[in-house]
């Protein structure tokens, strides 16, 4: 069944009001709206700090999806302690493997050397969907309501989110449908990480 159809432009005033609120608290992110330039990844002009300050983080779908993907097994392409698989104590349990600083599958010019089999992390960055109650000016986490829910009313909004750091905001603007429809892909992926 498709999902309900949002309001975009309530939805837009609903999170500009919150993001009043909210943007002290993600100085390192930009609201995305309607008419905000669209991602396209810029390896000419990026320095990759996704694939370099970041560790990424797999949940058991992401090793799966990478070891049929590339034909890897996972002591190929995890980190790994004493020719092991490290396991944290986490809904992602699994480190994506690093050498010299980097993620391992970064390529010289930046590119990903294994896009098609890139863990969950690496498909939402740089997007982020937070959940702001407006009531208590704080983000929620846990017992999320549906996306659609939030965007039509109660006091928690969905935020969609653009990570600064990132080159990539250079695109045509957002559409509402576009805009929606990235909505929509990112809070979808969020919730599969858990």
């Amino acid at each position: 069944m498709p999902a309900p159809p949002i309001d975009a432009p309530a939805l837009e005033s609903r999170m500009r009001a919150a993001w009043q609120a909210a943007a002290s608290r993600f100085r390192a992110y930009h609201l995305i709206l309607p008419g905000s330039p669209a991602f396209v990844c810029k390896t000419d002009a990026c320095e990759a700090a996704c694939c370099r300050v970041f560790s990424v983080a797999m949940h058991d779908r992401d090793v799966d999806h990478f070891a049929r993907t590339t034909g890897l097994q996972p002591v190929q392409f995890l980190e790994l302690e004493e020719g092991q698989p490290v396991r944290l104590p986490l809904a992602q349990p699994y480190l994506l493997a690093r050498d010299e600083g980097r993620c391992r599958f970064l390529q010289p010019a930046h590119h990903c050397g294994v896009y098609e089999a890139r863990p969950t992390a690496c498909r939402l960055y740089p997007h982020f969907v937070v959940y702001w109650n407006v009531e208590t000016e704080r983000p929620v986490y846990q017992s999320l309501p549906p996306l659609e829910a939030a965007a039509a009313s109660g006091p928690v909004v969905p935020l969609l989110l653009g990570h600064d750091d990132c080159p990539g905001f250079t695109g045509p603007p957002l559409a509402p449908a576009d805009w929606l429809h990235l909505l929509r892909e990112t809070d979808h992926l969020q919730r599969n990480l858990a």
